[in-house]
C-alpha cells in the first residue's frame, strides 16, 4: 500500500477526506487566533472599563466645576462643568449600549446624548440671566441727548415731553411716539400747564396748537392760532398776551374756543419785566430795577439764565424758556405799583399787592394747592421771596392775591433762591461763615430751617444726596437703604432697599421723580459683570414706575413729571414710564 506524506497538500475535494481512513489524516497545525468567542468578550470588557472610567472622570470634573463656580462666580466655570457633564453621561451611554450595536450608530448615539446633556446644562442658564434691552420697556426712543440740549416736562403722567435741541430743534414724545416740531433757535417753545397746548413764540406773534391724539388734522398737523404779542400765561381756554404797537403796550385776554375778539384788554406800562423760573435756582438779590427792559416782547433775552444774573431782570419770556411750560396765572410788573396778579377771564387784580416796585424780590407761581376755606377746591399759590440789603430773606406765599403765610427773615448772608412746590429753598453762605448751608421756608413754621430740621436729627447717617425740591429729598444712608423724607420738617416718607450699604449710588431728582441706579449684586456665576438697577420712582409715593437691570451702558438720565424718565443708552434716549 502507498502511504500519502503528511506533508502533501490536502485534497480539496470534500469526499476524498469523508472516505479518508483514520490513519490518512492530515496533521493540525496551530493557526491564528479566533476573532470571535473568549476574545469578543475580553475586548468589550476593556471597551467597558475605559468608558465608565472616562465617565466617572467628567462627571467629577463637572461637579468641581460646579463648586468652584459657584463660590468665586466664574461664569467660564459653570459652563465648563455643563461641557463636562454632558462628556461624562455620553460616556456613560456608550459603556451601557455595550456591543449591542455596531461601533458606528454607537458612537453617534452617545455623541448626540452628550450634546443635548451640555446644550441642556448651559443654554437655560445663560438665557435666564440675559439682560432684555431697556428698549422694550420704552414708550417712545429719539436720538441721544447731547450737551446743551433741554427737557421739560409736566407734574401730572400722560403728559407730553418737550424736548429742545441745541442746534434749535425740538421734538414732542407722548404715548403715541415721538414727534419733530419746526422751530428756529430763536423761537421759545412751551408747554400750556395742563398739557393740552404747545406755544410757540417768535417774538412779534404767538402759535397756539392743540395737543391730543384726537386733535390733529388730516395731514398730520395739528390746529393752531396766531396771536400778535408775547404770551403772559394761559389757563384753560383763556390765553393772556401782551402786545406794543405805536408806542402803546396793551394785555388782553382771549377765549381760545372764541379768539376773533379780545375778552377785555388794558394799557400796560412801556417798562417791565418777566416772572423767574420756577424750580430754578437764582441769586436771590436781583438787583435794582433800572434793568427793567423797556419792551421785552421785541427783545426778549435768548438766554434763559439772563435773568440770573445778579443786576439783571428776566424778559417776559425767559422763565418760559427756561422751564418749557408757559404759566396759567398771569403776574404783571407795574412800576408804580410793583406786583399784581390779573384775573385771567377778566383783567381786573386779585387780591392786593404782592411785592413793591422798590422791593428786591423774586417771583414765580407754583401748582394748585387747597384752599384754606374749601379745602376740595385747589387754587394756585404765588410766592415771593425778597431780599433786605443785608442779605436777609423774607418768604410769603399768596392764595387768591392774599398772604397765606410769611418767614421771618433768614439769616444774612450771600444767598441763591428756588421757588419749588408751595416752598423757598435757600443755599449760600450766611454772614460771618465760611462754609455753604441751605435752608427752607414753609407754611409749617415762620423760622427757616436746615432741610429735614429735626426729623432727620437722629436719621441714619447719609452717604448720598440724589436730590431735593420743596417737598422731598431723596437720600442714601449708611444701613443701604434709600430714603425720602419730607422736606421742611423730616419726617420718613418712604423706604427702598440698596444692592448693599457700600453701593455707589447714582441718580438724579427732579419734577417730583428720581432716577437711581445702584450695582446689582451677582448670585449666579452667569450672572453679568457691572449690571446695575435701574429704578424710577414716584417721590411723592414711593412707588416704582418704573424697574431694569441693565449693563453698564447707561448715560445721561433725565427725571420727568408723573413717574417718567428719559434715559440715554446706546446712541438713544428712552422714554420710560407709565
Amino acid at each position: 500500500m502507498n502511504k500519502i506524506s503528511p506533508w502533501a497538500p490536502r485534497s480539496e475535494d470534500p469526499d476524498a477526506q469523508e472516505h479518508s481512513e483514520p490513519g490518512d489524516r492530515e496533521l493540525d497545525l496551530p493557526g491564528p487566533l479566533p476573532t470571535d468567542g473568549m476574545g469578543a468578550e475580553e475586548d468589550a470588557t476593556i471597551d467597558l472599563t475605559t468608558a465608565l472610567g472616562f465617565a466617572v472622570v467628567m462627571l467629577a470634573a463637572a461637579g468641581i466645576c460646579t463648586l468652584l463656580g459657584g463660590h468665586f462666580l466664574v461664569g467660564a466655570l459653570r459652563l465648563a462643568a455643563g461641557i463636562l457633564a454632558g462628556l461624562g453621561i455620553g460616556a456613560v451611554v456608550l459603556a451601557l449600549i455595550g456591543a449591542r450595536l455596531r461601533s458606528r450608530p454607537r458612537a453617534l448615539l452617545a455623541g448626540a446624548t452628550a450634546l443635548v446633556v451640555m446644550l441642556a446644562l448651559t443654554i437655560p442658564a445663560v438665557l435666564a440671566t440675559r439682560l432684555d434691552p431697556l428698549s422694550e420697556h420704552a414708550a417712545a426712543a429719539i436720538d441721544a441727548l447731547e450737551q446743551g440740549d433741554t427737557v421739560h416736562s409736566l407734574p401730572e403722567p400722560g403728559t407730553p415731553v418737550l424736548v429742545r435741541r441745541a442746534d434749535g430743534g425740538a421734538q414732542l414724545l407722548d404715548g403715541n411716539g415721538a414727534r419733530s416740531l419746526e422751530a428756529l433757535p430763536e423761537d421759545v417753545l412751551a408747554l400750556s400747564a395742563d398739557g393740552t397746548r404747545l406755544i410757540r413764540a417768535t417774538g412779534a406773534a404767538t402759535e397756539v396748537l392743540l395737543l391730543g391724539p384726537t386733535s390733529s388734522t388730516a395731514d398730520g398737523d395739528h390746529p393752531s392760532q396766531t396771536f400778535a404779542g408775547t404770551p403772559l400765561a394761559l389757563a384753560g381756554d383763556l390765553l393772556v398776551m401782551r402786545h406794543c404797537a405805536d408806542g402803546l403796550c396793551r394785555i388782553s385776554g382771549y377765549d381760545l374756543t372764541d379768539p376773533e375778539a379780545a375778552l377785555w384788554t388794558l394799557l400796560d406800562a412801556e417798562q417791565t419785566r418777566g416772572v423767574d423760573p420756577l424750580g430754578v435756582e437764582v441769586p436771590a438779590r436781583r438787583g435794582a430795577l433800572s434793568g427793567a427792559q423797556p419792551d421785552a416782547e421785541a427783545g426778549a433775552q435768548p438766554d434763559a439764565q439772563a435773568g440770573a444774573q445778579p443786576g439783571a431782570q428776566p424778559g417776559l419770556l425767559d422763565a418760559v424758556r427756561a422751564t418749557g411750560v408757559l404759566p396759567a396765572v398771569p403776574l404783571r410788573f407795574d412800576p408804580a405799583q410793583g406786583w399784581v396778579q390779573l384775573d385771567p377771564a377778566t383783567g381786573f387784580p386779585v387780591g392786593r399787592i404782592l411785592a413793591g416796585p422798590e422791593e428786591d424780590c423774586r417771583i414765580a407761581a407754583t401748582g394748585p394747592t387747597p384752599h384754606p376755606q374749601d379745602p376740595l377746591r385747589e387754587v394756585p399759590l404765588v410766592l415771593t421771596v425778597c431780599s433786605a440789603e443785608d442779605g436777609a430773606l423774607t418768604a410769603t406765599a399768596h392764595q387768591s392775591g392774599e398772604p397765606l403765610w410769611e418767614s421771618a427773615a433768614s439769616p444774612a448772608g450771600d444767598w441763591s433762591a428756588r421757588i419749588d412746590q408751595g416752598r423757598v429753598l435757600a443755599t449760600g453762605i450766611e454772614a460771618g461763615a465760611e462754609t455753604a448751608g441751605e435752608i427752607v421756608a414753609s407754611e409749617q413754621r415762620a423760622q427757616w430751617t436746615a432741610p429735614g430740621a429735626d426729623g432727620v436729627a437722629e436719621a441714619e447717617k447719609f452717604t448720598a444726596r440724589i436730590g431735593i425740591d420743596g417737598r422731598v429729598m431723596v437720600v442714601a444712608n449708611a444701613s443701604g437703604q434709600l430714603v425720602a423724607y419730607e422736606t421742611a420738617a423730616g419726617a420718613n416718607l418712604w423706604t427702598l432697599p440698596l444692592s448693599s450699604p457700600d453701593a455707589t449710588v447714582r441718580g438724579s431728582f427732579m419734577a417730583g421723580t428720581a432716577v437711581v441706579l445702584d450695582p446689582v449684586v451677582r448670585e449666579s456665576p452667569l450672572d453679568p459683570r457691572g449690571a446695575q438697577r435701574l429704578r424710577v420712582i414716584d417721590t411723592a409715593s414711593g412707588e416704582l414706575t418704573a424697574e431694569a437691570v441693565v449693563d453698564d451702558g447707561i448715560g445721561a438720565v433725565h427725571p420727568l413729571g408723573g413717574g417718567r424718565a428719559l434715559v440715554t443708552v446706546d446712541g438713544k434716549s428712552l422714554l420710560l414710564g407709565p
